[in-house]
């Protein structure tokens, strides 16, 4: 094929793509995407001038991933509201140096800090599964009806906080259990178990053993001392109060024993123990039980990285239909580092907004230029409700 036979073709594949409705994925054929994109990439070498063939290889590419990425089962689960409000990403990033603890002001100028190089959506993942399966086995194989706090008042935090300095945690070297450690565990008062089978199902992410080990003992390393809100009862109802922790604490400790070995003796699945027996793990599972959480789809876990932490950190938190967000406050709350503001609307609406369209978590957005603050973005959306009870199980 000709430059001059190359041309048609371009323009034909460009007006059947931007004839297709939206969202693209939903409405294009596989076979005939993939067909026009070896095309394409025929093209590529004498067309790498033309702005037209560099925009439909992206397009394509991006609707082709879509399409063929996979979907989640339906499972559902649950997402802790104060790890998403209280714990920032953490990224090491080029040009960037992260002193560690790394060390952060909030909003209302309380000093936090997180000892862990790195915490991103698979720890944020790992915390909503063990949460859920805490929910149901607090409720006997069914997420609990009514609330069962742990804690009464801050002063009864403060009294654990302070009793579990001297009181020796369960430390676990990542090797297997045996009896005394399992039984350890066991006589914690809040803790979970499951295997690798497990944990696919409620991910729908296909990890090898070593990657669900691997996952399971950086998230329980991480260590953190924030102002951690916590949900309490008065005589008005819950409301959310803060806690301001004074020591470092970990999520949760954990340890598991091998179940089946390939005859080289790669181990290829694992049943594990995790235990809340920390002044964190606690925390997490006090709001939990005091129903201070929100239902996820595990398809959320096939969204784009930045879509995830954008939910976690400004649309978990509350139950507003209509939120109205800076384009300088997502890039600070996500760490973007693109300083041109086209280059950055275009990542939060390609790489978040759109997608939190498309798995309904969002309804829609408008943005607005100008003002003091410059871009800003509203998003809209109905109330979510809860899932249905028959799909509540691990």
């Amino acid at each position: 094929m000709t430059k001059e036979e190359m041309l048609p073709v371009l323009e034909r594949i460009i007006a059947d793509y931007g004839a297709l409705n939206e969202p693209k994925y939903k409405h294009a054929d596989i076979d005939l995407l993939k067909r026009d994109y070896e095309l394409l990439m025929e093209m590529k070498e004498f067309l790498k001038e033309d702005r037209r063939h560099a925009h439909i290889v992206n397009a394509i590419s991006q609707t082709i991933r879509k399409i063929t990425a996979p979907k989640g089962n339906g499972k559902i689960t649950v997402t802790e509201r104060g790890i998403n409000k209280a714990i920032p990403p953490v990224i090491r990033k080029k040009n960037q140096p992260v002193n560690f603890p790394f060390k952060w002001i909030d909003k209302k100028g309380n000093s936090c800090s997180v000892d862990v190089e790195h915490w991103g959506v698979w720890n944020y993942m790992v915390m909503d599964i063990l949460g859920y399966y805490l929910l149901l086995k607090e409720g006997n194989n069914a997420v609990p009806k009514d609330p069962l706090p742990i804690f009464t008042d801050m002063n009864s935090i403060a009294l654990r906080e302070e009793s579990g300095i001297s009181k020796n945690n369960i430390s676990l070297n990542l090797s297997p259990m045996n009896e005394q450690d399992i039984e350890r565990i066991e006589q914690t008062r809040y803790w979970v178990q499951f295997d690798d089978k497990d944990f696919r199902k409620s991910t729908s992410l296909d990890m090898s053993s070593n990657e669900i080990m691997n996952l399971l003992h950086a998230t329980s390393r991480a260590e953190f001392k924030l102002v951690f809100p916590v949900r309490m009862r008065d005589e008005k109802g819950l409301k959310e109060i803060n806690y301001n922790m004074n020591y470092f604490s970990r999520l949760f400790e954990f340890g598991y024993v091998d179940k089946e070995k390939r005859i080289d003796g790669v181990v290829i699945s694992r049943h594990y123990r995790v235990s809340f027996n920390t002044l964190m793990g606690e925390l997490f599972a006090h709001n939990l039980l005091s129903q201070s959480y929100d239902w996820l789809d595990n398809r959320f876990y096939h969204l784009p990285y930045n879509a995830q932490v954008f939910y976690r950190r400004f649309l978990v938190n509350n139950d507003l239909e209509v939120i109205s967000i800076n384009a300088k406050t997502i890039a600070e709350r996500l760490n973007l580092q693109d300083k041109n503001i086209t280059n950055l609307a275009g990542t939060i609406e390609t790489n978040i907004l759109k997608p939190l369209i498309e798995q309904g978590l969002i309804d829609s957005y408008e943005k607005t230029k100008g003002g003091l603050f410059g871009l800003k973005y509203t998003i809209m959306r109905k109330k979510r409700g809860k899932p249905d009870d028959n799909n509540q199980q691990k």
